[in-house]
């Protein structure tokens, strides 16, 4: 309990004081939009291979009575589980630019889960959402979740994990103490690799970190005592992680605004990095016929190539990190929804024969949330395109409407009209009314029961 620990003691401040911090209206607000957010691509994702396999599994775990959306009660852990790999299997859930990393899947499968099975109220499971949501996104900044995902280790599993264990944290009502061993049993465990892109593994890292994010709460709660100083500049996680020292652990401060305002939606369902791209390619569809087209040229940050450069993307999953085939699809005027990753899409002959066409240039200094496309047409001509701020981030946000549009895309499938009804409550998530029937429409519904 000696160890200097500046950066886990500035976090505990944090997640203890928030219990009884007034809230800005423009933070709740947001907390909300992620809520929605989430709760689209959970449910959407339901559907997906890899949340089956994670359900198969938690179904022989025992009983609890967290509530898993779309049907199903579970222990906290393994309900965070399931929701936090669900929200991650379309990778269409937003993303924290700053840190590079998922971070409202793991925190709001935290605070959802382990609220349900406590009782907890919306108010209460906001906050710990935010506990959650700010101590990963400050974690990951000053270069850290770039740093990573540059040593192909996937940001979103080391600091969903520390979200998730604050967010718990926040629920259990943990002491300063308690906070900071909760952060130590998680920062030991905070895992996952970016080779993993493109299968069912990745959106597994978010599951896993909301998983084991919870079990750290839940040991902190119980007594646990781990290595208290793995967080700071000079701690464990930094240097086996980071071990040029190219980037440092940053030093948390929370008094410098709030990361979950900074925060970006995807309008697209595929990875953050190839959306700049996405709109360059949505804008000269309308001005270039796709079967005109002969070269496309694009220019991206280094990152893109690194985890979003698939050059002939042989699945679904795949496709998602072919910047080269998003391309494709915004040139053929498609929205690059959900509904564009498929077999079929794959398969189109005009759409591999764009994608077998693209090239990705490293553009020194560009934003990772900027891109240029360039075409060369049958004819000699040029057509260029500059994105210098894609749709979805701050400065460029979407707004409820676009949220909405977003949302009933995802659930009216499985829910029909009652996704309006979905959309209101949880945007209104502030009453245990709202709770209430975000609970009931997110239920049973294409469940043969009890997965608890």
């Amino acid at each position: 309990m000696s160890a200097k620990t500046p950066n886990a003691d500035a976090v505990a401040d944090f997640v203890v004081g928030l219990s009884d911090l007034a809230l800005p209206d423009d933070v709740t607000m947001a907390a909300r939009m992620c809520l929605v957010d989430w709760l689209g691509v959970a449910i959407a994702g339901r559907a997906e291979d890899a949340a089956g396999a994670v359900l198969r599994v938690i179904a022989g775990w025992g009983s609890g009575r967290a509530h898993i959306l779309g049907g199903g009660t579970a222990h906290a852990a393994a309900a965070a589980m399931a929701n936090g790999t669900m929200a991650h299997c379309l990778d269409f859930d937003d993303t924290h630019v700053g840190s590079l990393a998922h971070l409202s899947g793991p925190a709001w499968a935290a605070a959802f889960s382990l609220g349900t099975q406590r009782g907890a109220s919306p108010d209460q499971m906001i906050r710990a959402f935010l506990a959650g949501f700010e101590t990963g996104a400050r974690l990951g900044g000053n270069g850290m979740g770039e740093a990573l995902n540059a040593r192909s280790l996937h940001s979103t599993g080391f600091f969903g994990c520390l979200a998730a264990a604050a967010a718990g944290a926040a629920l259990l009502r943990l002491d300063r103490d308690g906070v900071r061993r909760s952060l130590g049993a998680a920062a030991t465990q905070a895992a996952g690799l970016t080779a993993s892109f493109g299968t069912m593994a990745k959106p597994f890292h978010a599951g896993k970190a909301a998983f084991n994010g919870l079990l750290s709460a839940e040991l902190a709660d119980a007594g646990f005592l781990p290595a208290l100083d793995l967080l700071e500049a000079e701690g464990g996680l930094a240097a086996a992680l980071v071990q040029d020292r190219r980037a440092r652990m940053p030093a948390i401060d929370f008094g410098d605004g709030w990361e979950v305002l900074r925060n970006t939606f995807k309008p697209y369902a595929s990875c953050l990095l190839t959306h700049p791209v996405v709109d360059a390619a949505r804008q000269l569809a309308a001005a270039v016929p796709s079967t005109a087209i002969e070269r496309v040229r694009i220019g991206v940050h280094p990152m893109a190539i690194q985890l979003a450069g698939k050059p002939a993307p042989a699945t679904p999953l795949e496709g998602k990190f072919s910047t080269a085939f998003c391309a494709a699809l915004g040139l053929s005027g498609h929205p690059v929804s959900q509904g564009d990753f498929t077999a079929e899409r794959l398969a189109d002959a005009g759409l591999r024969r764009l994608t077998s066409r693209a090239e990705l240039i490293e553009e020194p200094g560009i934003a990772k949330t900027a891109a240029w496309l360039e075409l060369t047409t049958a004819d000699g001509g040029t057509r260029r395109a500059d994105v210098p701020l894609a749709l979805g981030n701050p400065g460029r946000p979407m707004g409820w409407d676009d949220l909405r549009a977003k949302f009933l895309g995802l659930v009216e499938p499985s829910l029909g009209a009652d996704g309006v009804v979905l959309f209101e409550h949880a945007r209104r998530f502030e009453t245990g009314e709202n709770l209430a029937t975000v609970l009931r429409l997110t239920g049973s519904r294409g469940t043969s029961g009890n997965f608890g």
